[in-house]
């Protein structure tokens, strides 16, 4: 899971991964050099994407080599953070190797749970 939040500009503000290698991999990356997350951000629409068409949509590593490719992802999750019709953040979830994708249903929990999330984070006490 990585999570990206901001109003003006994302931010890498949470990843867990399996290895704390892939996890570094990805902290180092800026949320703008990825595709996917910009467009969620923009459009405020989630996405589900299953082998995904474009190895470069979640932007590349250090070394230039995709993200998808090297974590060798096979389905993800793109979901929007919306507080009154404003993004505040994406979440964004990748299946690697033979497990199997994300169904509709999976898709549709996720896009709810963030829903809520968005809210008990911006929730004042």
């Amino acid at each position: 899971m990585i999570a990206d939040t901001g109003t003006t500009e994302l931010s890498r503000t949470a990843v867990l991964a399996p290895s704390e290698k892939e996890a570094k991999t990805l902290t180092a990356q800026a949320p703008r050099t990825c595709p996917l997350v910009v467009q969620t951000a923009r459009t405020a629409s989630p996405s589900l994407q299953i082998r995904p068409p474009d190895p470069a949509a979640f932007g590349h590593n250090a070394e230039g080599a995709p993200v998808l490719v090297q974590a060798n992802v096979t389905s993800l999750l793109c979901v929007p953070l919306t507080v009154d019709g404003h993004v505040q953040g994406v979440l964004t979830l990748f299946r690697c190797g033979a497990r199997l994708a994300f169904s509709m249903a999976e898709a549709k929990a996720m896009d709810t749970m963030s829903r809520h999330m968005a809210l008990a984070a911006t929730r004042a006490p």
